[in-house]
Order: C-alpha cells, then structure tokens, then sequence
C-alpha cells in the first residue's frame, strides 16, 4: 500500500441496543436487523446537508467496525466450512476496518436519523451517508460468487407450542430472534456460532447466558424445545 494517508473523521455515531459484537446480525433482513439512531455531532452545518435526505426510503451507511482488532487475508465466512479471502467475504477484519450497508430510513428528526433493520453496534463510528437509489444500486443481472456454489437455503426456526407463551416476553422474544439469526445459515457447529452437540439430533446453542435447547428436524429445519434462562442454571 502507498503511504497515501486518508483521515477519516466521524461525523456521528450510532445509538442502538446491542454492543456485543458477537450478537451483531450478518447480512440482516428487516425482521432480524437492529433499530436505532444515528445522532450526527452538532456545529458542521449537518443540519443543511440532510435537507431531502427523507424522501428516500432506504440509505447506504458508511461506518468503521470500531470492534475489529486487526485484518486478516484469509477469513472463515458464517457460510460454509472453507477459509475465503477477505476481499471475498464480509468480514470486518480488513485492512480498513470500513463498513458500509443498505439500511431503512424511518425519521429524521434535527440530527437524529431513526434507521432500522442494520447490524450496526452501539457506539460505532458514522463517516458517510448517500441515498440508495434502486435504478443504479440494485444490479439484478449480478451473482453471488462463491456464495452461489453452496445452494444455500436458509434454516426455519420454529418453537414448540409449550414456548409459545414465552414469546409474550420482550427479552425472550429477542432471544428467538437472535437464534433465528443464528441459525438461519447452519443449525450445526460452526466457530461463528456457539453451539454444543448434545446427542443425536439434539444441540444446544448459547446466546450469552441463555441456553436453547434445539432439535434438527430436517437440515433446514429445527424446533426449539426449552429455553433456559438466566439465573436458573446451576
């Protein structure tokens, strides 16, 4: 690389309810994204620069992964049990640690930019925002590389009738969210997810100190059978 030297400066921050990065969805639908805020610092004329931003449904967010340590070449993506190059993948471990993902535009209110369905942590770093523009962004004729080789469908997480009643509990139900996101690329062990082979079709999969409880009904589908929560294990 050159030592052409580029500094980047924030121009706000993203406020949201998630700092592990462990948690972080990957490539998040709406469904299974983080809701938050971004608040762009005051004194920058911002205010003048987001005049029209809200007629746009969806925006490009540009952000630094502020809890990468490092880059690597080689990566082992979520998908797949192969190590890719890391300008092949994702990954946050890059020579420039530099996000950028499409999210939903919900307010914009002064300095706060209301945003949902992002896999931003709290905390992280805001650099660039631009409008998505469906006519020059959207490349339909476009394939996913490697990622089309794997015939990849993704896993349905059902929940026994007993849990039904659960879900009625925001933290719980945040929990089945994030195990759906969890396990929507494999129900299988995989150093991206924390997940113990119990016996036979069963598996155990931890979200922090939560504990699921999981059979494979087939290899795209699984049904959680008990959820134990914390302070209950001994």
């Amino acid at each position: 690389m050159q030592d052409n030297d580029m500094l980047l400066t924030p121009i706000g921050y993203f406020h949201g309810s998630t700092t592990d990065k462990h948690r972080a969805p990957r490539q998040p639908n709406p469904e299974h994204g983080i809701d938050g805020i971004i608040k762009l610092d005051k004194g920058y004329d911002f205010e003048q620069a987001l005049i029209d931003l809200e007629t746009f449904s969806n925006i490009w967010v540009i952000y630094g992964f502020h809890k990468a340590n490092g880059w690597k070449p080689m990566v082992l993506p979520p998908r797949g049990e192969k190590k890719r190059g890391v300008f092949a993948t994702r990954s946050p471990y890059r020579p420039n640690s530099i996000g950028i993902s499409v999210v939903k535009l919900s307010n914009i209110n002064g300095l706060n930019i209301t945003v949902t369905g992002t896999d931003l942590l709290d905390g992280t770093p805001i650099f660039d925002i631009k409008p998505y523009i469906p006519y020059a962004d959207a490349q339909y004729e476009a394939n996913a590389g490697w990622l089309d080789g794997l015939n990849h469908e993704e896993t349905e997480v059902l929940v026994t009738e007993d849990l039904t009643h659960m879900l009625d509990d925001e933290e719980i139900a945040r929990i089945i969210k994030h195990a759906e996101q969890s396990l929507r690329d494999s129900p299988l062990p995989h150093p991206y997810r924390r997940i113990k082979h119990i016996e036979g079709d069963v598996y155990e999969l931890s979200i922090k100190e939560w504990r699921l409880l999981y059979r494979i009904i087939n290899e795209r589908k699984v049904i959680i059978e008990a959820i134990t929560q914390p302070g209950s294990m001994k």
